[in-house]
């Protein structure tokens, strides 16, 4: 298991009420089935890896299946809308 530091921003920050937690993890399949049992917030929403913009340590990451290691740095954003 590696210990990763995990970044929310925008909508998933608001509803889960999390912007930073450290979680252990295998993989980041594993690190999303964690993040979203801990995930609070009265409009509870499951955070999806095909709705996500993901990042690893600041690379755009596009496989849930990505492995981890100690230290790491995965941010999940929010899809964005507006016009």
């Amino acid at each position: 298991m590696a210990k990763v530091n995990v970044k929310l921003f925008g909508v998933y920050r608001v509803d889960t009420h999390i912007s930073n937690i450290e979680i252990d993890a295998e993989k980041l399949s594993d690190l999303l089935a964690e993040l979203n049992k801990v995930a609070t917030g009265e409009n509870k929403s499951s955070l999806s890896f095909s709705d996500a913009t993901v990042f690893v340590n600041g690379e755009h990451c596009k496989r849930k299946k990505q492995k981890l290691n100690d230290g790491d740095e995965v941010w999940f954003l929010s899809p964005s809308s507006g016009g």
